[in-house]
């Protein structure tokens, strides 16, 4: 049986999307309590404004940023473009702490929440604490995903006491056998220990952060795994055990168990898509992009290592962008294309190999 002990939060979550912005989820919540400001708040009742209005030029700032802090990674997953090493012209590399100040700064009075990965394991890049720490300094949530199978001496203390608000430790399994099926290159018994690591150093600190999740993507070969996982999850101290369903290509490896079962190929699920107004998505070189799902390097909106904040904010692909989202495909700008024309045209994820750029779906536009 799934723990329900969140179940009231699905339901307080569920209810604010009604009202408020989509896409609303637990660390967003805890961000908006933890460090609103009367500036912030302003922005974020004008963004929604904007959104309402279908405004291609808002008035209102992003306030959830996603931070690429790299796109390396020490695992091949089998459908993750990193992992697959799809061939892009972006550079393999870590931004450095001068780049992230430089990203952050513009729009931090701004900002309530600060996604530290994207294409990557953030805890290959080694100034990564020294991020978090400014980011906590300017009173913004920090949030971070990790595959667990870091080696470096050190890092969960690091973790922890890096000011860090939200830790992600994604594990797909609860056996060698299951888990290294998709994690390619990792192993079970170091992550496990490695989670252990960061709740024992959590409690030595003894104030309770950051929030931590167990992150379990269901696939077919590890659904009977996920009691288990939940079990030793609740044991040992993890906050909350979260089961999603695997969104993937082969449906070879869709799990039998409808309830983490994903429905792919759906337009109509984008159609309300709001970050074009609410995100800045910021690759590892500087790279614009449209959302987290974004991967090639022609498919930039800019680069803000190049170019203003403001430049890129009010540019040509993110007014279109905004335009389409407001209005639909049939009465949106066609020009120039972009690839949220792509996502909802086909209501599956760009990052979608197989449907990037596809004929079928360049003459619906």
């Amino acid at each position: 049986m799934i723990n329900k002990s969140f179940g009231l939060r699905d339901r307080v979550v569920g209810l604010a999307r009604k009202f408020a912005i989509n896409r609303i989820a637990l660390p967003h919540f805890m961000a908006f309590f933890r460090y609103s400001s009367v500036k912030r708040l302003r922005n974020l009742i004008q963004v929604e404004i904007d959104i309402r209005l279908g405004r291609i030029k808002p008035s209102g700032k992003p306030f959830i940023m996603f931070l690429e802090v790299n796109n390396i990674c020490n695992l091949k997953c089998p459908f993750c473009l990193t992992g697959k090493g799809t061939v892009t012209d972006r550079p393999k590399r870590n931004m450095t702490f001068e780049e992230m100040k430089g990203y952050i700064d513009p729009i931090s009075d701004y900002l309530y929440f600060i996604q530290l990965y994207n294409w990557g394991e953030p805890l290959l890049n080694k100034d990564l604490a020294r991020f978090i720490n400014y980011a906590n300094k300017r009173r913004i949530f920090t949030m971070l995903s990790s595959n667990m199978n870091f080696s470096r001496p050190g890092v969960a203390t690091e973790i922890v006491t890096s000011g860090l608000d939200y830790f992600i430790a994604a594990i797909d399994g609860f056996s060698p056998e299951t888990y290294s099926k998709y994690r390619r290159g990792g192993n079970f018994n170091k992550v496990k220990k490695n989670l252990l690591d960061v709740l024992a150093a959590r409690e030595k600190q003894g104030n309770g952060r950051p929030f931590i999740e167990w992150q379990f993507v269901v696939f077919r070969h590890n659904e009977n795994e996920i009691e288990a996982a939940e079990s030793f999850a609740r044991e040992n101290g993890v906050d909350f055990f979260h089961p999603i369903p695997g969104y993937i290509e082969d449906p070879t490896w869709i799990t039998t168990r409808p309830e983490f079962k994903a429905q792919l190929g759906r337009p109509d699920s984008v159609k309300k898509c709001t970050r074009p107004w609410t995100h800045i998505n910021i690759r590892s070189d500087g790279g614009a992009a449209s959302c987290c799902y974004e991967y090639l390097k022609e498919d930039d909106y800019g680069n803000y290592k190049e170019s203003l904040f403001d430049e890129i904010w009010y540019n040509d692909q993110y007014v279109v962008a905004r335009d389409i989202l407001s209005k639909g495909l049939d009465k949106g700008m066609k020009k120039p294309v972009t690839i949220c024309h792509r996502c909802l045209a086909s209501g599956i994820r760009p990052s979608f190999e197989t449907l990037h750029k596809v004929e079928s779906d360049q003459k619906r536009l």
